[in-house]
């Protein structure tokens, strides 16, 4: 009886030591995907911020703004000028081929 004793308890310690195994490993998992997953992302953005379509979407926004501007009132340009600068501040202004454009968005930003 001692025997059959024995190997219940070693088959029950070999279970509880796979779990724990298993545990560990999706912990570890865990750790690689909060490390790995942000840069990942990361340079998927980039990628896509290089794209034709990204660009040309920008561009599309940008005329569209200028035109804006200049039918505003006074009081309403700066309104304009403020949301071309938050959604333009990390745009690169060498991808736009209209020079009016591109001298648009530069007066509006600063730099």
């Amino acid at each position: 009886m001692g025997t059959k004793l024995k190997i219940a308890g070693l088959s029950i310690g070999g279970l509880a030591a796979f779990f724990a195994i298993i545990f560990i490993f999706g912990l570890a998992g865990l750790g690689y995907y909060k490390f790995f997953k942000p840069k990942k992302e990361n340079i998927r953005r980039e990628v896509f911020e290089q794209t034709q379509s990204y660009v040309h979407g920008k561009i599309q926004d940008l005329a569209k703004y200028y035109e804006e501007y200049n039918k505003a009132k006074p009081n309403d340009k700066e309104a304009i000028r403020q949301l071309i600068i938050m959604r333009f501040a990390e745009f690169d202004e060498s991808k736009i081929r209209s020079l009016k454009l591109r001298s648009f968005l530069v007066s509006m930003r600063g730099f």
